[in-house]
């Protein structure tokens, strides 16, 4: 009898990665997943930054069964419904300008695509800038602005004109801004594909300071990075600035497909009604789990949680990096933290013998360098110490 591996190899399009070769799962609970044998793994993935609350969350379920049972799709283009208003309401309540509006998608790509064309739209100028190394999608727009790795750019140019990738250099970017035309520059505050790197103040507040002086907009892809973790709602918060438009997907519903975009409501009012839109965005069912990942979130105190989990695996992977010469940097905010092997070989042996002892743990970075650990919020001290200790005895047979 076939497994799913070789049952997907007949009717799976081959575009697909894989981090594993032949991981196969039946079910998640909190931060496990299980095994189709029942093999138990402590999942430190959560589905690429998504499962923030863990997975199948109770206070989830139970609003998505629910709303299930009364509304599943109308679209708000043709009926305004509770969950798509309340969720915006919510969202609002935690953005960190006043008088957030908001638009609901799909997905992260859809909200970088949302982002680029009200940046465009508001400001009549077409030009657009990307800090180079950051990852913000694979839609064609989206895709564009991402050099994570170049690789996801072959085969699909030419991409979108006068899109601009610059250095994170302060006078080549004023230099780019100088020329004029520019309506937007988007960063990641911690880049996710590109290998978890933090980037300095200094830089984030000096674009900031460029962006008001050129009026150009600032654009902060929170996809990987927003709801909880890094230790605040938003990771841009840790700079001290605030963005013009915030890109939001991956966490904010606990797994079901939703995406957005928030920003202050003047510069809403300049995206003209019609300009944008989607059938599926907002989905009754999407925005019941989206309230209920942020009360969780909220009842729980999972941002503080956050915070204090990730500075306890941060110094406990220092120590093991103290030990352990093949660990070249550990790096990160809360629980959005990668260990830097600077080698992919090894990242490689590293994941696969942690998977086999029960831990899922992905790399990440343009060769596939770094392992990231990203945890659900809600992760326990023991789950962690559990974590380490496979991790540690995979990096020492590596």
């Amino acid at each position: 009898m076939k497994n799913l591996t070789e049952r997907g190899k007949e009717v799976l399009s081959p575009v697909l990665g894989r981090y594993f070769a032949d991981f196969e799962v039946d079910k998640g609970e909190g931060c496990y997943l299980f095994g189709l044998d029942g093999k138990k793994y402590l999942d430190f993935s959560s589905g690429i930054a998504v499962c923030v609350i863990g997975h199948a969350h109770p206070n989830v379920v139970a609003a998505a069964q629910a709303q299930t049972a009364k509304l599943i799709h109308i679209c708000i283009g043709i009926a305004s419904y509770e969950p798509y208003i309340k969720l915006a309401e919510e969202l609002a309540e935690i953005a960190p300008f006043k008088d957030a509006q908001v638009f609901l998608c799909q997905s992260g790509s859809e909200a970088v695509e949302a982002a680029i064309k009200l940046a465009r739209y508001s400001s009549k100028k077409t030009g657009l800038a990307a800090l180079r190394g950051g990852f913000h999608g694979r839609t064609l727009g989206a895709l564009s602005l991402t050099t994570s790795k170049m690789k996801y750019r072959d085969g699909y140019e030419p991409l979108v004109p006068d899109v601009h990738i610059v250095d994170p250099d302060l006078a080549k970017i004023e230099q780019l801004f100088k020329q004029g035309g520019i309506a937007g520059i988007i960063l990641e505050p911690i880049t996710g594909e590109g290998g978890y790197r933090v980037q300095s103040k200094e830089l984030i507040q000096g674009i900031r300071k460029l962006c008001d002086k050129y009026n150009v907009l600032l654009i902060a892809d929170e996809i990987q990075s927003g709801f909880g973790r890094t230790g605040k709602w938003f990771a841009i918060e840790h700079f001290g600035v605030i963005p013009d438009i915030i890109c939001m997907a991956k966490g904010i519903a606990s797994g079901f497909p939703l995406g957005g975009i928030m920003a202050p409501a003047a510069l809403m009012a300049k995206w003209s009604p019609g300009s944008h839109g989607g059938t599926y965005g907002g989905n009754p069912v999407c925005c019941a789990a989206a309230i209920a990942t942020i009360k969780t979130i909220k009842q729980e105190k999972l941002i503080d949680k956050a915070a204090e989990s990730g500075r306890y695996l941060s110094s406990k992977l220092k120590e093991l990096q103290a030990a352990q010469p093949k660990i070249k940097e550990v790096r990160g905010l809360g629980l959005m933290i990668g260990v830097d092997f600077g080698e992919s070989n090894m990242v490689k042996k590293v994941i696969n013998e942690c998977l086999a002892n029960g831990l899922v743990i992905i790399p990440t970075g343009a060769d596939g360098t770094v392992i990231r650990f990203i945890p659900p919020l809600i992760v326990s001290r023991e789950e962690i110490d559990k974590a380490l200790k496979i991790f540690a005895q995979a990096v020492s047979h590596a």
